[in-house]
């Protein structure tokens, strides 16, 4: 199947930027609550934590394809824009600058030039890379992706800045289509280089899926926008703790 149908079966996905704010109890945590493996990280991010202790504005640069940066590309109500504000709010008495960038289709290789264009012109303590699916749904090499992360990886550590790479969202239907093993497995394997964490996005959605909660699959139509903005509160939650613990802040 050619990887423009794929990406308009699972359009619905990707409408992000334009939902309307979800019930409080959407981010809470009575329906996010999940294994510590998901929200404690492997490695400490040492760079956000002097950038916490410091006095600077902390900069964080996000980069990603639908999913992270919303319809709109300009973020939205995606998990990665909520997780700063809960950062924000842990953190009342620190200026938080958030730079969102992507956008829906790109490869590991295009958000890279955008990577190095940003660490061109500001510092960051802490960059979130979501990569993987696009390269999965097109069938590039997973080679392909390997290369371009070892790169983004040196590039990151040279500016003296923690990593976290986001892995690829869980679908039964794209799991269906596509095979995505690979791409995972690249992403996994990144993660054990110094000064670079992976948030198991995909792992962390199957467990809810398997549990009933916050499984877009499940439910009927009238109710997926309000499913999908339930679900990205919920990854904000856990990624914002997950963020918390490997810098020291304590999050509620």
């Amino acid at each position: 199947m050619h990887y423009s149908r794929i990406f308009l079966a699972l359009s619905l996905w990707l409408a992000v930027g334009v939902l309307p704010v979800a019930p409080a109890r959407a981010g809470t945590a009575e329906n996010c609550t999940s294994a510590p493996e998901f929200s404690v990280p492997d490695k400490k991010l040492v760079h956000l934590a002097d950038a916490v202790a410091g006095h600077d504005p902390i900069e964080i640069l996000a980069i990603g394809s639908g999913t992270t940066v919303g319809q709109d590309g300009g973020g939205g109500k995606a998990f990665p824009h909520r997780m700063i504000e809960a950062l924000r709010a842990a953190l009342p008495e620190r200026e938080i600058h958030l730079t969102l960038r992507g956008a829906r289709g790109m490869t590991a290789a295009e958000m890279l030039k955008r990577i190095e264009t940003e660490m061109a012109n500001n510092h960051f303590a802490l960059v979130l890379w979501q990569t993987g699916t696009v390269e999965a749904v097109r069938s590039i090499p997973a080679d392909e992706l390997r290369n371009t992360v070892q790169t983004g990886i040196e590039r990151v550590r040279a500016q003296g800045s923690d990593l976290v790479l986001i892995d690829a969202q869980y679908s039964r239907a794209m799991a269906a289509k596509v095979d995505e093993t690979p791409y995972l497995r690249v992403l996994r394997q990144a993660a054990y280089m110094p000064g670079v964490v992976l948030f198991r996005r995909y792992d962390l959605m199957r467990s809810w899926a398997a549990e009933g909660r916050n499984d877009l699959e499940n439910i009927r139509k009238a109710d997926r926008e309000k499913a999908v903005d339930a679900l990205h509160a919920c990854l904000a939650y856990v990624l914002v703790r997950f963020v918390g613990d490997g810098a020291g802040i304590p999050i509620r």
